[in-house]
């Protein structure tokens, strides 16, 4: 049984705007605590019903509520099937953060350093061949791009990406993934829309020692290359706030 009724008590206090929400968490709870895995089937929105006290249209609700957070995914005919952790509960906090200025984009910034300073290190210790493949074949498409700063930023999120796959650690690709991910119109506008042509081909001479350093299994710098990379567009995000600034 995913859910008993002694564990849902209290329900008539719950405030009704909120109903659905604790209920969805009430049925994540439970999976875990029951030992679900994903893939494993819940139990039908009926019995949920009962088992939480609620009306079946509640449990409708947190249930799409679970699904567009993609902690599961509804089967029409078959039932809610639990799915394994995915980047989309963190992209949805990072875009909300940034949408109502709980957060801004240099400080998303300073946090992502020392995670992907870290993604490089490992990549460099655990690519595989036809890790180092795509990234040079990447590397070598991004030198034809360095002045097309809407395709680049492109080729420039699919590089970090290649490298988070690289480092072998699941957590610190689903950090790299969501922050990343969410921030791509960001980073275009704020770092590479603003440049010119010589401070491109500065960025990108980075991203090209970087690449070789993960190709040559060189651990050290391939850290310091991404540190280099990150502390230029902090420098570059304050000289342009700076600047922003002092305009009349």
């Amino acid at each position: 049984m995913l859910v008993g009724r002694a564990s849902f008590q209290g329900t008539s206090e719950l405030l009704r705007t909120t109903l659905s929400e604790q209920v969805a968490q009430h049925i994540l709870e439970q999976a875990v605590a029951d030992g679900l895995r994903p893939g494993n089937m819940l139990r039908s929105e009926s019995q949920l019903a009962i088992d939480f006290k609620v009306s079946r249209p509640v449990v409708r609700e947190a249930l799409h509520l679970l699904a567009g957070q993609s902690a599961i995914e509804i089967i029409n005919g078959k039932g809610a099937i639990l799915q394994p952790p995915s980047d989309v509960q963190l992209q949805l906090y990072f875009s909300y953060a940034i949408s109502i200025g709980q957060v801004q984009f240099h400080e998303i910034m300073e946090a992502r350093k020392p995670i992907e300073v870290q993604s490089a290190t490992l990549a460099a210790q655990r690519r595989t061949h036809e890790q180092i493949e795509k990234m040079e074949a990447l590397i070598a498409k991004m030198k034809t791009q360095v002045h097309n700063a809407d395709a680049y930023v492109d080729l420039d999120l699919e590089l970090h990406l290649l490298i988070a796959e690289a480092a072998q650690n699941s957590v610190i690709a689903h950090l790299i993934r969501a922050i990343r991910s969410t921030l791509n119109t960001t980073v275009h506008e704020s770092l590479y829309k603003r440049r010119n042509r010589q401070q491109l081909e500065w960025v990108h001479s980075v991203h090209e020692d970087l690449v070789q350093a993960i190709v040559l299994g060189n651990a050290d710098a391939a850290g310091r290359a991404m540190h280099m990379h990150f502390d230029e567009a902090l420098t570059f995000l304050n000289r342009q706030a700076g600047n922003i600034r002092r305009k009349p």
